[in-house]
């Protein structure tokens, strides 16, 4: 963030001289924390079968034997939650503000991985006979 500030205020400050650098420099910096902010509203509740998260903008409320999940980490800061409704919908959220802790205690408590996972039975069926 810092980083993007501070870039924008050189280039500007080149271009158009430093006011210009400065506004550009400080509505970087608002994106910036308004991104945060809202990330930071979010909110998962898990209650018995049912899955609520809050995004800060909208509420989804999942019943957890209606949906499948699975689970993305992207180099251990990015965490995407994926949910799979039985009409066919796919709804991905953002989790990366968790951090990696919380997000793997979600997952685990959400059966995707650990002990509360299904067992996946995979078949070989080989084509050449």
């Amino acid at each position: 963030m810092i980083f993007g500030a501070f870039v924008a205020f050189l280039i500007s400050g080149v271009i158009g001289g430093y006011k210009v650098a400065i506004i550009i420099s400080s509505i970087i910096i608002i994106l910036v924390v308004i991104s945060i902010f809202r990330q930071l509203r979010t909110k998962i509740i898990i209650n018995g079968n049912g899955l609520l998260i809050n995004d800060g903008k909208k509420e989804f409320n999942y019943n957890l034997n209606e949906v499948h999940i699975s689970s993305e980490q992207r180099n251990n800061d990015s965490f995407f939650l994926y949910l799979y409704t039985e009409d066919g919908n796919k709804e991905m959220f953002d989790l990366s503000s968790l951090g990696k802790r919380k997000y793997n205690e979600l997952i685990e408590d959400l059966g995707v991985v650990g002990v509360k996972s299904k067992t996946i039975k995979l078949n070989d069926v080989n084509k050449n006979n």
